[in-house]
Order: structure tokens, then sequence, then C-alpha cells
């Protein structure tokens, strides 16, 4: 609550700071220095180099421009070269009070400062108009750019993974939830039934009597989750969504508005269901206080006979380290908790807004060269050599996609984390396109150890467009009560799974629903209807 208050407050003085003079605006933007064209990308006629700052807040990014393959060739290409800067919100927020800023931003499309972006960065459309039309022409995605114009008619922010409608349509893209079990034991237990609540149990329990040591010769922890700490992508392990997801139950109401999925009678059911494996002690014991650090050892010494993960891609390397150092004792995906209503399981692939955004800043040293970079990294040409390097020299075209190596692809799916750092042609991914690389690669562009939970999903993803942005333009008040609501929430699942009885549980809920309501929740529905309402326009 306290953080949350402080990030506000400098929210505002960020904005007073940055409206001062000295800045670059679309009224004094320096002229460009070659002719641009429409069908043309400006990086191609311009010779001229930069170097620019680009600050990526995520403070576990740690790579470093010019050390890998892509990188050398992206500076060749457009003359820019970047000295990355990371860092977390406390550093975001010292930057915007200071009113000092990189050339580029990059932060995610959730963060508070997002909607203060015209306070702090360059319009895209106006930086295409004068430098580069090529963006809006040909490089960027029309229903992306339509779907981040606000009122103002400008476009402050690109995203990165924004699947469209058009890339569903076309197919090929995976969710990132899984409900994984060691394959020996699954089969050994004759692949039992973990759909209903009577056979997620009665699996749980089986797995508890086999014996199965792990590899420090402890017994077997028959399921674990998703951490509920840290910097995990699923706040309170897998009972924010993951677990809703699976049973089907809606994200919205039948006429289109905000659905209270906590309150959903099948999601109390099946929370119902891990009180009762906890209770016989049959689920991870610290679950709702293990670190990351603690879940990674527990999967690296194949300690859990199931897994329910909220975020497969955070898993890879530590599938891969157990798959290969055990083959056939490899995690794989199966079916796990299902609706008792008959509902489908419903995974949200990547939406319209993608993961992060990233801004050209007021700042910018050199706004032209920014924008030719910005809009070579969105292009089909940029996304190539993120994702492929250069053609001849680490891949071909087959088909016509471009193909890695043989060499190459055989270390990425099985060394992902060696290709990173040595080759690096999955690095630089802040304006990737992932539904792109997803018809190019299919399930090849995956670890070894994460192409069969990946497969399982793609019968099961869907895209949640209306959805997107949802609390990112909330007034201050909502957005102070959704934190505390959060928060509660946090408090109230931990009792939840804590819980002696039914009426324990209960009791919880109960709390928590007049706690909500207590704070504002009322209002909180309200704006996140009208947002909901104001997606569906813009989808149109």
């Amino acid at each position: 609550m306290k953080k949350s208050i402080i990030l506000l407050t400098l929210v505002a003085l960020a904005v007073s700071l940055t409206a001062c003079g000295g800045k670059k605006t679309s009224e004094n933007l320096p002229d460009s220095k070659i002719e641009v064209a429409k069908d043309t990308p400006s990086w191609k006629n311009d010779k001229a180099k930069a170097d620019l700052d680009w600050y990526i807040n995520f403070d576990w990014f740690a790579q470093v421009w010019g050390n890998d393959v892509s990188s050398k060739y992206i500076t060749a290409d457009t003359g820019v070269n970047i000295t990355y800067l990371g860092g977390s919100d406390d550093k975001l927020n010292t930057m915007m009070a200071s009113g000092d800023l990189p050339d580029i931003i990059t932060m995610d499309g959730s963060n508070p400062f997002v909607k203060e972006a015209d306070k702090f960065a360059i319009p895209l459309d106006v930086l295409a108009e004068k430098y580069d039309p090529y963006f809006m022409e040909k490089a960027a995605k029309p229903e992306t750019l339509k779907f981040f114009t606000r009122d103002d008619g400008h476009i402050y922010g690109y995203p990165n993974f924004s699947n469209t409608k058009s890339d569903y349509e076309k197919g090929g893209i995976y969710a990132n939830q899984g409900f994984l079990v060691r394959k020996d034991m699954y089969e050994q237990l004759g692949k039992p039934d973990m759909t209903t609540p009577e056979g997620f149990i009665s699996a749980l329990e089986a797995a508890q009597k086999v014996g199965v040591k792990d590899e420090l010769g402890k017994t077997i922890i028959p399921i674990g989750v998703t951490p509920f700490t840290g910097d995990s992508s699923e706040k309170n392990g897998v009972f924010n969504r993951t677990l809703a997801d699976f049973i089907g139950v809606p994200m919205l109401t039948q006429d289109s508005k905000y659905y209270d999925r906590y309150t959903d009678a099948d999601f109390q059911k099946w929370l119902k269901v891990f009180v009762d494996a906890r209770q016989k002690g049959l689920a991870d014991r610290d679950m709702t206080t293990m670190t990351k650090d603690d879940k990674d050892a527990r999967l690296t010494n194949g300690s859990y006979f199931a897994y329910f993960a909220a975020d497969l891609n955070s898993e890879t390397d530590t599938m891969t380290v157990w798959a290969n150092e055990h083959p056939g004792k490899e995690y794989i995906a199966v079916n796990g908790p299902t609706s008792t209503t008959g509902k489908k399981t419903a995974l949200p692939g990547t939406s319209i807004e993608g993961w992060t955004q990233t801004f050209i800043t007021k700042d910018a040293k050199d706004p032209q060269k920014a924008m030719e970079l910005l809009t070579y990294l969105v292009s089909e040409e940029g996304n190539n050599v993120m994702n492929f390097g250069r053609e001849g020299e680490t891949y071909t075209i087959k088909d016509g996609n471009p193909v890695l190596n043989p060499d190459l692809l055989e270390f990425k799916q099985t060394d992902p984390a060696g290709f990173e750092k040595k080759v690096g042609l999955t690095t630089h991914l802040w304006l990737q396109d992932s539904a792109l690389l997803s018809r190019q690669m299919g399930i090849s562009q995956f670890p070894k150890a994460l192409q069969q939970a990946k497969q399982w999903t793609q019968d099961y993803v869907v895209p949640q467009f209306e959805l997107a942005s949802l609390d990112v333009y909330l007034s201050k008040e909502s957005s102070r009560n959704k934190e505390k609501i959060d928060q509660n929430w946090s408090q109230t699942i931990a009792k939840i799974l804590d819980a002696k009885s039914e009426s324990e549980v209960d009791q919880a809920m109960n709390d928590f629903v007049q706690y909500r309501k207590d704070n504002g929740y009322d209002k909180l529905v309200e704006e996140r209807n009208n947002q909901i309402a104001a997606n569906k326009k813009k989808l149109e």
C-alpha cells in the first residue's frame, strides 16, 4: 500500500517535471536528415550512426549489446549502437521524477507510467511521419496501431508479442500454462484421470504411496504449484487465474461485463480440493512461502509428481536440466483440473496488448535514429535478424521461412541458457512479433523439454482481447483500492489453503467479499466495465 502511494505520487511529480522546457516535442523536432518514403524504411537510406541508451525496466535483464550475433547485425544495418540500462520500478520512479530520461524506455504494459506516456514520450505516429513513414505503412500491425491509438489521436508506445485477431486466425499461437506430471510416475500409476476432484486426490495419494525418491533421496511431493512470492508471473501461485482458466471459469458475463471469478461456485469447489490435498499432506507444505529458487531446486531434482505451472516459459531451464539428465522421466503436460459443470478449459494466449511497451522519450538525443531502430525491430526483416541472424550465415530460407542452421537449432533446443548467452538469437525481444515467429518456427521455437507442454496448450488457447489493459487506466482511487483488495486476496488465499475445515474456507471468503465491498469494489468493477466497453469499440 505504502509503495503504491509513493509510486502514484512520483507519477504526478514526473508529469510535472517532464512537462518543463528543454524537451523535444512534436513541434520542435529537428528536420529529417534524409528524404523519407512510405515504401522504404529510413534505416536503409540513413547512413548516420548513433549511440543510444535503452532502459529496460526489469532488473533480471542483464544482456550487453554487441556481445551476441543479432545485436551486431542490428548495429551493422541501422548504424545504432545501444547501451542497455536495467532496473526495477524504484529506478524508473527516480528516473521519471528527475526528468532525466534515456533515449528509449521499455516497461511492462501494465506499469502505471504507461498512462502518463504523453508526458515523457514523443508520439510514434509523429516521429514516423517526420522520419520514417514505413513504420505506420508497412512495419507495424494495423490492428495493433488502432488499439494503441489514444483519445488524442496519438500512439505513444508499441508492444512486443502483440497478437491480433488475424494472428489467431492464422493459428500457431500457444498458451503458457500447464499441468505437468513426471512421465515415469504417471505411466507407473496407469495414467490416472486427474480431471475430477476425486481422481485428482486419488492420483496424488497413489503418487505418495508408490515410494519414489527424488535426486536427493527425499520422498516425492505429490503436487507443487508456481511460487506465490517474488517475480512470478502470477501472484498467489495458480490461484489468481490459472486454476480458474483450467476449469473454464468465464472472464465475462453473458452480456460482456466483468465476471467475479473468485466467487464462482466451481472455483470454490476446486479450491477446497486443494485444501483437502494440503490437509492430507499431498501438497507442498511450503506452497505459500516458497521462493523461486526453492521451486527450481524441486523441479531440477524431480521432487514433484505433479506441478501446476502458471508460466511454462519460466520453467525452460529447470525442465531442460531435468529432462536432459533423466530421459524418460521428463515432465509432460496432461489434462489437469477440469470443470465440474461442463465448461471447456480456456487458456489465455498473448493478447493484442502484448507484454511490454517501448517508448521514445522527449530526451532522445537522436529521435530520428531511435525511430529508425524501432521501425527496424518491429518489421519482419528486423524480426528475422533478432530471431535468426543473417541469411547464409546463421540461417537459410526453406519453403519461404527462415530456418536456423542445424547446429544452432540443436543448441537452442537442448541448451537454451547457453544459446542465449553465446548466440543471443532470443535476447532482443522487446519489439518481437511472437506470432510471426510461431508461423516461421512453429513448435521448433521452443526447447525440446518444453515442446510437448506447449503443443498441449494449442487445443485450449483463446484470445481475450476485451480484457486488454483492464487495470492500466483505472482512476487513482480505484488503483489504490485494487492494490488493497489484491493484498487482502493474497492473505485470504493463504488462509484458505491452511484452513482446517470447509467452514473456515467459507468464512475466509465471506470476509474477503465484505472487505472488497468496503474498499471500493463496486466502483472498481464499474471502471473495468468501462475499459471492456472501450476495448470492444477499438476492436470493431
